[in-house]
């Protein structure tokens, strides 16, 4: 392999493995969403009727 292809296989190896590690240690500090955002329900509801009128 030459020098350019080895540098971008390494370049790609971190951005996909960095980005993997990453997400699993961010998911590991906080799993779940501590507090929802008021009136979720009523924004779903409203998206799948259409404006409220």
């Amino acid at each position: 392999m030459t020098g350019i292809a080895v540098l971008f296989l390494a370049v790609a190896v971190v951005i996909i493995w960095g980005g993997l590690v990453t997400g699993t240690v961010m998911l590991a500090r906080r799993p779940e969403i501590e507090r929802y955002p008021d009136g979720g329900d009523a924004v779903e509801a409203e998206d799948h009727r259409g404006p409220a009128v």
